[in-house]
């Protein structure tokens, strides 16, 4: 929620419900400072962090083919490089039964084993950072009656310690049989799980394997809570979440009411946050379909954190969106740090991403995956240096130090049932399409190569709805862009793509954003501004070409108009890089409508409109500066654009 908003939220409720909202409107005073401090990362265009946007929509490709053959219901991508958010994308749906909802890039995922890293191995670091414990500590030293390893005979024993935990070498099975634990301890049960843990037989001796194992961290998590007397849930939200101003990020603790029905024992930190009537879970992406009907949405889908551990679990039991992890990945990437705020310090995010010795060939690092077989989400094009983790219902981060870029691919692929697809394949794909897209440390382009309002408007546009088959696109410069919605047309779907300042090379660049839609049809105006760089009129219609060329090969069905330039009139004296250009306009125009004609497509020619008569000037009474048109100019456009078939 907005800063404004949630004000508005506390004196609404202040003025209308009194006393009994006084609780809750506390807390969330109590939270306004951090609010004010916890805003999203910068977005920017991708080029501004030197990625290609237009390689990027190779991601686009991938995930929308897995959306259409069914393999999941929808997905969110967000790209961070450089501490800013460089990619920002839905697709598909977050819900699929009982009823459809779509994807939103607000929505809130289960992170299923991405909470090891996020929240688990983090706060074990935070804590060895205090002098509380460290890597090579016994778990008997925090949990008394926890099992070391010995051999068959009992003649050979080794200790198992922290690292060996965080490192999936310790020897302890993978799971865990949730239903015999059931039954042997209720549910839920906390003490029944660990005490299973402390005895079960431990299938090799430390450091000399890996086995990628849930008990690890749920014995980390006991261990983060006796050294620091919080559960994992508090301890992580005071020293990782509220710190970062992550505020869509929390765990959900559960447990059944009198008639055997789970409930949710307390609401997220991001209930406060919801607008008035709006049920915190609507922003929550669904996982599987319950034997009753119902999806399960709100509670961890992993069974020995849901059953046993109650929705708080050192294995899985983290809710959180891609904004909320962005952040996380930014922090990590910036040393331990974003926007002022440290949670870990430098030398402990290298130690954190760097496989310990002792283990070395496993290729597991202190809470997350370096090169282990598991780490194929890494992708095949990322540094060697690429860590990440991956999460059972879909979700994935990988982060890359040395390209200081992460990848983070939000998916609830168990919904509305397990097993129809394996996420391993998909993961790599988009990872190797991020890692191909960067072309450079620094941007692409500058604003020495296009103004700030070009790359706003140029966000604007990757952040937009996209461009549909029946859609009408009015593409250009300022001209078009003061159109606005071009209402006057009359027609619907149109969608202006006028920039301010933009030039033909700069209209040709950011195509990517509009022909996968294969709109119904394109209106292109551009020009004016190439007058201005001194370009000659041979080099305006070569660019032209070129630009047309694209369309016509990317987006084969769409019908192009080409419109002719518009008038100037040099005597308001506003533009000085126009002034002695009045007569290359209708040169220009004359080579636009030939080129028109050997393109096949048809030539709109606005220029005899809009010109004094007798000279080749813009009417006076049509332009606030002698380029720009005022409204009336802009009805007799769309009244001649009306016409036009």
């Amino acid at each position: 929620m907005p800063i404004a908003p949630a004000c508005n939220y506390i004196l609404y409720n202040v003025l209308m419900k009194g006393p009994k909202m006084m609780r809750r409107l506390f807390l969330l005073l109590l939270m306004l400072p951090s609010l004010l401090l916890a805003q999203p990362l910068q977005r920017v265009a991708p080029e501004e962090v030197g990625m290609d946007s237009r390689h990027l929509l190779y991601a686009d490709d991938a995930l929308n083919e897995a959306i259409a053959n069914g393999e999941i219901p929808g997905a969110v991508l967000a790209v961070v490089r450089h501490g800013k958010m460089a990619y920002l994308k839905a697709y598909g749906n977050r819900q699929v039964y009982p009823t459809v909802e779509p994807m939103t890039t607000s929505t809130i995922f289960d992170m299923a084993s991405c909470s090891k890293s996020m929240s688990t191995a983090i706060s074990v670091m935070i804590l060895a950072e205090r002098g509380k414990l460290r890597m090579l500590d016994p778990v008997e030293r925090y949990i008394p009656g926890f099992e070391n390893w010995k051999s068959e005979d009992g003649k050979v024993k080794q200790t198992i310690r922290i690292q060996d935990l965080m490192t999936h070498s310790s020897g302890l099975p993978p799971y865990g049989p949730t239903e015999e634990l059931i039954k042997k301890y209720g549910s839920p049960s906390p003490e029944g799980l660990l005490e299973y843990i402390c005895h079960v037989k431990r299938d090799f001796r430390p450091k000399t394997d890996f086995q990628y194992s849930c008990l690890n961290f749920i014995t980390l998590q006991h261990i983060v809570e006796k050294v620091s007397g919080q559960s994992l849930s508090d301890f992580a939200r005071e020293n990782i979440f509220d710190v970062l101003g992550m505020h869509y990020t929390d765990y959900l603790p559960c447990a059944p009411d009198a008639g055997g029905v789970w409930q949710n024992t307390c609401d997220p930190v991001w209930a406060s946050l919801m607008p008035e009537g709006q049920d915190w879970r609507s922003l929550v992406a669904p996982t599987t379909k319950e034997k009753d009907g119902s999806v399960l949405r709100g509670q961890v889908h992993d069974p020995l954190a849901h059953y046993l551990n109650g929705g708080i679990s050192g294995n899985a039991g983290v809710f959180s969106c891609a904004d909320d992890i962005a952040i996380l990945c930014a922090a990590l990437q910036n040393g331990g740090e974003w926007n002022g705020h440290r949670i870990l310090a430098p030398l402990t995010v290298k130690t954190m991403r760097t496989v310990p010795r002792a283990v070395l060939p496993l290729g597991r690092a202190l809470g997350w995956d370096s090169y282990s077989d598991y780490a194929s989400n890494n992708g095949d094009i990322f540094s060697a240096t690429t860590y990440g983790h991956t999460g059972f219902t879909g979700t994935n981060i990988v982060i890359d130090p040395e390209n200081d870029t992460s990848v983070i691919l939000l998916v609830n692929a168990v919904h509305p049932e397990e097993g129809r697809s394996s996420m391993v394949r998909l993961r790599s794909l988009i990872s190797n399409v991020v890692a191909a897209s960067i072309r450079k440390d620094g941007p692409l382009w500058t604003e020495e190569t296009y103004n700030a309002h070009w790359f706003k408007r140029y966000r604007e546009f990757m952040y937009d709805a996209p461009i549909k088959a029946d859609d009408i696109v009015m593409l250009g410069n300022s001209l078009t862009e003061g159109g606005g919605e071009w209402s006057e047309l009359g027609w619907k779907n149109v969608r202006n793509r006028g920039i301010v300042g933009d030039v033909i090379e700069g209209i040709t660049r950011r195509l990517h954003q509009i022909l996968p839609g294969h709109p119904r049809k394109i209106y292109l105006l551009s020009g004016a501004n190439d007058i201005s760089h001194d370009l000659s009129t041979d080099s305006i219609v070569t660019l032209m070409s070129q630009c047309i060329d694209r369309i016509r090969r990317e987006s084969p069905d769409t019908q192009v108009y080409l419109q002719s330039l518009l008038p100037i009139n040099e005597s308001f004296h506003r533009y000085k890089r126009l002034e002695g250009k009045t007569a290359q306009v209708p040169e220009i125009n004359a080579r636009l409508e030939q080129l028109a004609r050997e393109k096949g497509i048809r030539y709109v020619d606005l220029f005899p409109l809009f010109v004094e008569k007798g000279t080749n000037s813009l009417r006076t009474d049509l332009t606030t500066d002698g380029l720009h048109l005022n409204r009336e100019g802009y009805k007799i456009w769309a009244k001649k654009l009306r016409t036009v078939r």
